[in-house]
């Protein structure tokens, strides 16, 4: 019996160990989300050093990512060096033309154009991207030989025989995984910038971007450190009108303004990101994939009226069921079809996987959202499939939108 209570006891401490653990690993899951739905709050703006009085103040509550996504700071990210871009000094001959064309009393200061040989531009030609390899040594044997071959490359030769006297400046031309290039600032003088890029040719580099947005809904999401993220931590965001503007600020823990959105859009892009969340479990999978560090976010991209035209392409399976339920005729379903056209916003995560060895190729997850409002100039001949759809859709201050169909995969394979 001693031995039996024994056992029975040890059984019993290892049981509460693993739900412990298995608890544990529940509260440490990314669980990835954006932002809140929007509440009325009552507050006292001038207590937070906000000098207006408006109707109604809306409050959110951002996630990590959430703020990352608005905030204004700038952030530091790896590229990949290809090659340079020269600035040559002119020649005297070109001197002598530029002064001439300038005492030219019919040219116009249009018609004086640079020298298009004072820029040239060096870029690797055969650059070897390694596919993704399941074996960790052969990822590393290959790219041995890979690093053994690169000063092989012409361009290197090319950027080592220029002229330091010739040169005016040089700047570095780096590449991300998805294949998107930016300059390199490069300190120092000339000699130092071309031993810099010679030393460095094919290397990862460090690149500050002024901030996370790029260019009007296209967000670098490299800069979002997944040991740094945290579920449960909230970060509050305010919304209010006045006179006739839309001003918005995320606050500090201290109730204190932070900074302030300078486009309401911003706002927008996060609530839509949050509805492809919570309607596309595969973008939620992706992005809690790379939370948990198996794989590397890229870009996030938000594209108003995404050109895809259905007339020509398939009819979104959410649609086709419909169809084939309420037994539409087909001059109904190109009705619907045409609406389909306008009113679409795409939703697209770009990321590469951690789990292969080599130079994994990026995978995108795509989201294209529908507003209903697109529905209503079929909604008189289709009620039934007008209210279904309507069902499906969330109201929020970005619109009335639904997801219309999911679609994921790489670049070089067919449908993306």
């Amino acid at each position: 019996m001693v031995r039996v209570s024994i056992a029975l006891t040890l059984l019993s401490t290892r049981l509460e160990c693993v739900l412990r653990t298995v608890k544990k690993a529940q509260l440490m899951l990314p669980n990835a989300w954006i932002i809140s739905a929007g509440a009325p709050i009552d507050i006292d703006l001038a207590a937070i050093g906000i000098n207006a009085k408006p109707k109604r103040v809306m409050a959110y509550r951002l996630s990590d990512i959430g703020r990352y996504l608005i905030s204004p700071g700038s952030i530091d990210v790896e590229n990949r060096l290809i090659g340079c871009e020269c600035d040559l000094k002119p020649t005297g001959w070109h001197r002598i033309r530029m002064v001439a064309s300038r005492l030219n009393p019919l040219k116009s200061k249009q018609d004086i154009r640079p020298n298009p040989d004072t820029r040239q531009v060096f870029l690797a030609r055969h650059d070897m991207r390694v596919p993704p390899l399941q074996d960790r040594q052969l990822a590393r044997h290959v790219d041995r030989m890979r690093r053994m071959m690169q000063p092989l490359d012409p361009v290197m030769q090319e950027i080592a025989a220029l002229h330091i006297d010739r040169l005016a400046d040089i700047r570095g031309v780096c590449e991300d995984e998805g294949g998107h290039r930016t300059l390199l600032k490069i300190g120092g003088d000339v000699d130092a910038k071309r031993r810099y890029v010679i030393d460095n040719m094919f290397g990862s580099v460090k690149v500050t971007l002024p901030q996370v947005r790029i260019a009007d809904g296209l967000y670098e999401m490299r800069g979002l450190k997944p040991d740094g993220y945290r579920a449960e931590r909230q970060h509050r965001l305010l919304r209010f009108h006045v006179n006739g503007r839309f001003f918005a600020c995320l606050l500090t823990p201290a109730e204190k303004v932070a900074f302030w959105l300078d486009d309401i859009r911003h706002l927008h892009h996060l609530i839509l990101l949050q509805q492809a969340l919570e309607t596309n479990g595969e973008l939620k999978s992706c992005l809690e994939a790379c939370l948990e560090g198996e794989a590397r976010a890229l870009r996030l991209m938000l594209t108003p009226e995404m050109d895809i035209d259905y007339a020509r392409n398939r009819t979104p399976p959410v649609y086709q069921a419909l169809f084939d339920t309420l037994h539409l005729d087909a001059a109904q379903q190109q009705g619907v079809i045409r609406s389909l056209s306008s009113h679409k916003i795409g939703v697209s995560f770009s990321y590469v996987s951690l789990k292969t060895f080599g130079d994994p190729r990026p995978t995108t997850s795509i989201s294209v959202l529908h507003d209903v409002k697109a529905l209503e100039v079929v909604r008189q001949d289709v009620p039934y499939l007008y209210a279904e759809i309507s069902r499906k859709a969330t109201r929020t201050e970005a619109g009335n939108y639904y997801l219309l169909e999911s679609i994921k995969g790489r670049a070089d394979e067919n449908g993306l």
